[in-house]
């Protein structure tokens, strides 16, 4: 009963907020802009034009605005801080990357932080400060210190990154099966496999070894390390993973190289995401407007970058994701 009470309020309110997301239109008008201010000009006739800034290369701070008033709305829609959070936690391992490596290395990471994380940015930074990970409850404590560990023997910050992802994604798929909704769990085994998939591609290309993939794979996912290596040795990475539930993806588009391969591997997740536009009672499309947000974040940024490089508007959309509406 309380799920019935709680859940078409919910929906009702997100079905208002899908309509001020931006549509494939407009994003195509942003990248066909003739230079980086005007690409920013179209965005500022929009949602991201609550935040002001005075020069393009300030867009970030738009993007982050926005996604944090997305949590929020949200947030108060789910009386459930899981349900939120899982989408958070990205965001909070993201920011102990950086503090980790500002600590190292004694350089100012402010500009690599994020907002939008499970735990406000001042908490997190005065507790990973004074090492009070009682105060962190998602963060894996052992993942921080191991991640310190490896870089003080190795000198490789590429440790950091790996550990902490790993842990990322032990955190969201603990937290997704105690939430019990199948479509958030579903959502994060895929996000683990298309991640473990560029892992492969990344690896492939560079003609690192079986053990580095190892390494560099992250849990959660339902292809197998197994699966995973057996493709690195073979002659065709798509011989073996048509195999799979990811054959088509992989099929059409691994050999093609990486910045394609991202680009199928975000739009298959869109896909997915696309499937809770016609639920009307359960929690589906909560969700799915958060990972909406997330990949227009994507596009935004994408777009931005590549106008501020003077990309030509071909190649940006290419580049450009799926749109939710």
């Amino acid at each position: 009963m309380a799920r019935e009470r709680i859940y078409p309020f919910a929906v009702a309110s997100v079905r208002s907020m899908e309509n001020r997301l931006l549509t494939k239109q407009k994003l195509m008008q942003m990248a066909e802009a003739k230079d980086a201010e005007e690409a920013l000009r179209l965005l500022a006739d929009s949602d991201y034009g609550k935040t002001q800034v005075k020069d393009a290369r300030e867009f970030e701070s738009m993007i982050q605005a926005n996604l944090e008033e997305a949590y929020q709305a949200v947030g108060k829609l789910i009386p459930n801080e899981t349900f939120m959070d899982i989408f958070r936690f990205k965001n909070d391992y993201h920011n102990v990357k950086v503090l980790i490596k500002e600590e190292i290395s004694q350089v100012n990471g402010k500009k690599y932080l994020i907002q939008g994380g499970s735990i406000p940015l001042e908490e997190l930074q005065r507790n990973f400060r004074e090492r009070n990970y009682m105060e962190l409850p998602n963060i894996d404590a052992k993942a921080v210190e191991e991640a310190i560990e490896q870089y003080a023997k190795t000198k490789n910050g590429a440790y950091i990154d790996t550990i902490l992802d790993q842990a990322c994604f032990r955190v969201m798929k603990t937290a997704a099966e105690k939430l019990g909704i199948d479509y958030v769990t579903k959502y994060v085994c895929k996000l683990a496999d298309v991640t473990n998939l560029k892992t492969l591609l990344r690896i492939h290309t560079m003609d690192r070894t079986e053990e580095e993939l190892k390494e560099n794979l992250v849990p959660g996912g339902e292809l197998s390390t197994e699966t995973l290596v057996r493709a690195l040795k073979s002659d065709s990475l798509t011989a073996v993973l048509k195999e799979t539930a990811y054959g088509i993806l992989c099929g059409e588009n691994i050999e093609q190289g990486f910045t394609v391969f991202e680009k199928a591997c975000d739009d298959y997740l869109m896909d997915y995401v696309k499937e809770a536009k016609y639920k009307t009672l359960t929690p589906e499309p909560v969700a799915a407007y958060i990972l909406a947000k997330e990949t227009e974040a994507k596009c935004v940024r994408i777009i931005m970058t590549c106008k501020l490089r003077d990309i030509d508007a071909e190649t940006i959309k290419e580049r450009v994701r799926e749109a939710y509406v």
